[in-house]
């Protein structure tokens, strides 16, 4: 990352203390919402973003993943407290650390079209009771765009619930991509260049479901874009709560 990305993680973690003062969201530190450290190390996790091996379920799809970084360490704290412990004050931050993966992915796909539209994975009705918010909107919503590219409302959530009152996360790979088939519907999409954005990539079935909806409407999808995917064999713990013991178990250190 360049002097002015890390300016810019300055500014941002100040701004959000102005705000809503604040302990830091891994260590517990008073007074910023990311300590100076924890920063530091998020930087580290997130300073080369790139492209992923896609799920089984979504190499079937051709498409190409960009991630910002794993879903380790100080960006998983930072994930988890933001979707479950409802640290909203997190999303600037998740912002800067997402403009990364959609600066790669807008080089790569940059030739296939004039425009691309960053289309967000929509959260179901049930997940925006819960957490009162989108995740991946909110987030998406604070990262700095790359030039002729746009933010689209292009996937709608149906208002069901395919899992009944069961969660995806009780479910193996091939039963998850099963209840997740026809939760969607794709707007105002044909013809145009869609890169889908998620938060955590674990399976992979949500992600080729974007991907298959919005190409049966008309668009082109080279690929989707995730703020940090789960090595094989981990689990997201999207389930967890977020407390100073569990956060503490987190190394401080990356290889």
């Amino acid at each position: 990352m360049d002097r002015a990305g890390a300016l810019l993680w300055d500014w941002t973690a100040a701004a959000s203390d102005v705000v809503l003062p604040v302990s830091c969201a891994v260590c517990e530190a008073p007074g910023a919402t990311l300590c100076r450290g924890c920063r530091l190390m998020l930087r580290r996790s997130t300073v080369r973003p790139g492209r992923v091996p896609a799920p089984r379920v979504l190499a079937a799809t051709e498409s190409t993943v960009w991630a910002a970084g794993p879903y380790e360490h100080e960006l998983a704290s930072c994930l988890l407290s933001f979707k479950n412990g409802g640290r909203t004050d997190l999303a600037p931050i998740l912002g800067t650390v997402l403009t990364g993966a959609l600066l790669r992915a807008a080089q790569d796909v940059g030739s296939l079209g004039p425009e691309i539209l960053w289309v967000p994975v929509p959260t179901s009705a049930r997940a925006r009771w819960k957490r009162w918010f989108d995740p991946v909107r909110e987030v998406l919503a604070r990262a700095s765009l790359p030039p002729a590219t746009r933010i689209h409302a292009g996937l709608q959530h149906l208002h069901r619930s395919p899992l009944g009152t069961s969660s995806q996360k009780t479910l193996d790979v091939a039963h998850r991509a099963r209840a997740i088939r026809g939760s969607m519907r794709a707007v105002d999409v044909r013809g145009t260049t869609c890169v889908v954005v998620d938060d955590v990539m674990t399976s992979g079935a949500t992600a080729a479901e974007a991907v298959s909806v919005l190409r049966e409407a008309g668009a082109r999808v080279p690929g989707i874009v995730v703020l940090a995917t789960v090595r094989a064999g981990c689990s997201p713990g999207a389930d967890s709560t977020v407390a100073g013991s569990d956060i503490s178990e987190f190394p401080h250190s990356l290889n």
